[in-house]
């Protein structure tokens, strides 16, 4: 009976440390704070860029799932107006629209980690592309403590991906 027992606190005790285990370090709701922009980003104009104030940008992490939408931007988008017909929209429409969302990025997908890589798996994309090729997103991931996260493109995304510090919300 006395192993019987013990069997049993161990399954539990097992069981417990197991489902505490199963929330990675990344789970939560996170603010871009800073993204450092690479030399060869034609902004950064051949010298690395840090914002400290970039325009807004969340991640979520979820178990397993991300979502993330951001404005990319170094300016504020500017307001389109309505359309007049919004069935058919003029050409000018058309180009006050693609600039509205050409600094804008949203990804969804699923997410693994490998031991301080982060591979992201976009399922839903503003960029075709990266629904239709399967495309992954490789990071190194560091959190520096319980409220800021590091994102560090790797390969070849190093040069011409950001950096970017993140701060968590929830």
């Amino acid at each position: 009976m006395k192993q019987f027992a013990l069997s049993i606190g161990f399954c539990v005790l097992s069981a417990s440390a197991a489902f505490a285990q199963t929330k990675t370090s990344v789970e939560g709701v996170w603010k871009i704070a800073e993204v450092v922009l690479p030399a060869t980003n034609p902004e950064a104009k051949g010298t690395p860029i840090t914002v400290t104030n970039p325009q807004p940008g969340l991640i979520i992490f979820t178990k397993g799932y991300f979502g993330g939408m951001a404005v990319t931007g170094p300016t504020p988008r500017a307001t389109v107006a309505p359309a007049k017909d919004p069935q058919n929209l003029t050409d000018a429409e058309k180009i006050a629209r693609y600039e509205q969302c050409r600094n804008f990025i949203a990804n969804s997908g699923n997410y693994e980690i490998k031991g301080s890589t982060l591979i992201m798996h976009p399922i839903v994309s503003k960029e075709v592309a990266g629904m239709a090729t399967g495309i992954q997103i490789t990071w190194e991931f560091k959190l520096e403590d319980v409220n800021t996260l590091r994102l560090i493109p790797t390969g070849d995304q190093s040069a011409t991906v950001p950096k970017i510090r993140l701060i968590r919300l929830e």
